[in-house]
């Protein structure tokens, strides 16, 4: 006899619907309550607005004493209030918690990044609840606050690397509408500008498509054609594009990567922002005579010396 296959009857399928139903309420109530409950943590803590982040990071910034290290050959001290997302060498980062007691930190612990807000004009930073208050106040289209990320130690490129991200004119076209560019005859800001050649393909979506912008690039050569500042701005039709400016502290005897981000708006001040916050970093730097007197004291364990 011919094998007939089984249909299911409708208890069968009503009971699948069930089995998934019951499985998505469950995900949805562990996902509330994870929210929840870093919710709760975040506002112990007074998380910042960058998000959440690894254990090891917390630890750094919500500890009782300020962040010191070295930071690309310069000993530095930073106000715990003021240092974001932490990272020294050896650290786990974002694959997952530390294994054992964190290591006691010294001005030869060497950092790999960390970030910190600052507020344009002025180089304010968030220390105290009134500069957090005024942050709040503004929006993504009207903020003068810009956030700054450090790159160092392992993590840093090496000197000459601005060099490796320039754009060659040889190099300009391509198949690929994000790497497709045409040099701007005319400066922009004392910028040379590089925009894209055709205008980006939309995404396919459900109901509609969703627009593709792309990223307008400048770049800052000086008499050698030396690289000194790359920027990339979103193309995004409003006030709330952001630009992301980065350059080498290494012309400062720093082994260090710095970016910053900020609205469109504010490209026009880029050299004072690239001289400010280059500025803020140096001013983080602690004088070798006051070292031994702020150093941590470490016991060592026996029959080992100094």
């Amino acid at each position: 006899m011919p094998l007939t296959p089984s249909i299911p009857q409708a208890a069968d399928l009503s009971t699948g619907r069930h089995h998934r139903g019951r499985w998505l309420v469950l995900l949805l109530a562990a996902l509330f309550l994870m929210g929840w409950a870093s919710r709760k943590v975040a506002r112990a803590q007074d998380a910042s607005a960058w998000g959440f982040q690894p254990p090891a990071m917390a630890a750094a910034q919500y500890s009782p004493t300020d962040v010191i290290g070295d930071l690309g050959g310069m000993p530095v001290k930073i106000s715990r209030h003021v240092a974001e997302y932490v990272e020294y060498e050896g650290d786990p980062g974002w694959s997952g918690p530390r294994k054992g007691p964190p290591p006691v930190r010294t001005y030869a612990s060497r950092l790999v990044s960390f970030g910190f807000e600052l507020r344009y004009p002025d180089m304010a930073t968030l220390l105290g609840n009134d500069m957090s208050d005024d942050r709040r106040r503004y929006n993504i289209y009207n903020t003068p606050w810009i956030r700054v990320g450090v790159t160092t130690g392992s993590h840093y490129p090496g000197r000459g690397f601005m060099n490796r991200i320039d754009l060659k004119d040889s190099e300009l076209r391509s198949e690929y509408w994000w790497k497709d560019r045409l040099k701007v005859r005319e400066k922009k800001f004392g910028l040379t500008e590089y925009r894209l050649a055709r205008k980006p393909p939309p995404i396919p979506g459900m109901d509609s498509d969703m627009p593709q912008y792309g990223e307008t690039i400048y770049l800052y050569r000086d008499k050698a054609g030396n690289v000194i500042t790359r920027i990339n701005c979103d193309n995004v039709p409003h006030e709330g594009a952001q630009c992301s400016q980065n350059w080498d502290m290494g012309e400062y005897g720093v082994s260090a990567d710095l970016r910053v981000m900020y609205r469109r708006a504010l490209l026009e001040h880029w050299r004072e922002l690239q001289q400010k916050v280059t500025q803020v970093v140096l001013g983080f730097r602690v004088e070798v005579k006051d070292l031994q007197a702020s150093q941590p004291v470490v016991d060592l364990p026996a029959g080992e010396s100094k």
